[in-house]
């Protein structure tokens, strides 16, 4: 078994895809609260989704003008550190099916936007089970009825090598690191701290800048539901009829019930332990392809 060295030469764009939530929000939230000593390393920071969707309105990068405009957003004339989950899609659609469906078009615009410039590309994973069920709280807020254990039976064999592979072939395995965050479940503030300082660490190394990592805040994750939050809005919805309505609705249920509530967690004993199967599988055959922190 050979594992792949994460850089042999700085670049000029380090890329941090965070498929992990709130390790990347920790990341985004120290970039914020902390431009001092990025600025003082020469590094440029594009970690905010509506500056993104300034740059490309309607993340519409399939075009050559959308690539052309995610270019110029992302190569400032220095150094520059990206983070965002927005390229990798969804991590499910709310009729299931397989892990990140829109990547593919994402990886593509990345290729494209930053074929004249070195770049490194770092990918944060999660377990499975809360990508799952993160996925599934985020169809039930955007108004679609599903229950969990219907929306868990209509997902593919969730894998996150398929998306790694696609990463290999296009930027090299020598400049695709794997951010094993698995470990780190949302509710484990020191564990997501972790990742997001390792994260944070490899981004800088990779573009030969030094800043201190510290005072990592883990935020809190606004699209967070409980078990009741979930029930609830899962009885208003089959009385709702338009997409106002249910904005309506997820307005109500963030700021009236239960909260502060325990995270939902869904998820019987067989599923947990065939996802945490997936988990172990995935992290083996990372391994071979290439470096996993």
């Amino acid at each position: 078994m050979t594992t792949a060295t994460a850089r042999s030469t700085a670049c000029a764009v380090a890329v941090h895809l965070s498929a992990h939530r709130a390790s990347g929000a920790t990341v985004h939230r120290w970039c914020e609260t902390h431009p001092g000593p990025l600025a003082g390393a020469g590094v440029a920071v594009r970690t905010s989704d509506a500056a993104l969707r300034e740059a490309v309105p309607g993340l519409e990068w399939r075009s050559d003008r959308g690539r052309r405009r995610l270019h110029a957003h992302l190569t400032p004339g220095s150094a520059t550190l990206v983070s965002t989950a927005a390229v990798l899609g969804p991590a499910y659609r709310h009729t299931g099916g397989h892990l990140h469906p829109d990547a593919r078009a994402g990886v593509a615009a990345l290729a494209a936007a930053l074929h004249d410039v070195p770049w490194r590309v770092h990918l944060t994973v999660g377990d499975h089970a809360s990508t799952v069920v993160q996925a599934w709280v985020d169809a039930v807020r955007a108004g679609h009825r599903v229950p969990f254990d219907d929306f868990a039976a209509t997902l593919d064999e969730p894998s996150w090598v398929p998306l790694v592979h696609r990463l290999v072939r296009t930027v090299g395995a020598d400049r695709v690191v794997v951010h094993d965050a698995t470990r780190a479940r949302p509710d484990d503030q020191a564990a997501v701290a972790a990742v997001a300082r390792d994260v944070l660490g490899a981004l800088l190394g990779a573009l030969d800048a030094t800043a201190p990592v510290h005072d990592l805040e883990v935020p809190p994750d606004p699209a967070r539901w409980s078990a009741r939050q979930v029930d609830v809005a899962l009885a208003m919805l089959p009385h709702l009829r338009s997409w106002e309505d249910r904005g309506a609705m997820r307005r109500f249920v963030d700021d009236e019930v239960d909260v502060g509530g325990g995270p939902a967690w869904p998820v019987p004993p067989a599923l947990a332990d065939r996802l945490a199967a997936c988990d172990a599988a995935d992290l083996t055959r990372l391994t071979e392809l290439v470096e996993v922190r």
